[in-house]
């Protein structure tokens, strides 16, 4: 059912991947990338500031086989250690943590496809901005 919210899906690790690799949309943009590409291939400067999610996020930029390649950084505040995170102390049995086994098995997906990983938000953004264009 499409806008429906399934819960969340578990994945396996594998075909994660965190690099993003930046291409050109369309030839306008063929000459800027390759200008990127050249002048960061020649640079010792590695550090890139970029908007995504309506944020404005650090990464750090390198060229892998002709293209830019961004990964994600974090900031200092972005960032804390494990024992910031730990919950206190408790005990758990083999049969509990089977039946988590179990549900983690009924909610993994082989892939990030369908429906569910549709970016809806994008669409509704796009919807609501041509809805005040035609006031």
């Amino acid at each position: 059912m499409p806008g429906a919210d399934l819960g969340p899906s578990l994945l396996p690790p594998e075909p994660v991947d965190p690099v993003r690799i930046l291409q050109p949309a369309g030839q306008v943009a063929a000459k800027p990338h390759k200008l990127l590409v050249k002048a960061r291939d020649r640079s010792a400067k590695v550090a890139a500031k970029y908007a995504r999610s309506g944020r404005e996020r650090l990464g750090l930029l390198r060229v892998g086989d002709d293209v830019l390649v961004l990964h994600a950084a974090r900031r200092p505040s972005e960032i804390c250690g494990p024992t910031q995170l730990l919950p206190p102390p408790t005990e758990v049995c083999h049969k509990e943590i089977a039946g988590a086994l179990a549900l983690m098995d009924t909610m993994t997906v082989d892939r990030l496809e369908g429906p569910e990983f549709t970016d809806r938000y994008t669409g509704a953004t796009a919807q609501i901005i041509e809805a005040r264009r035609e006031e």
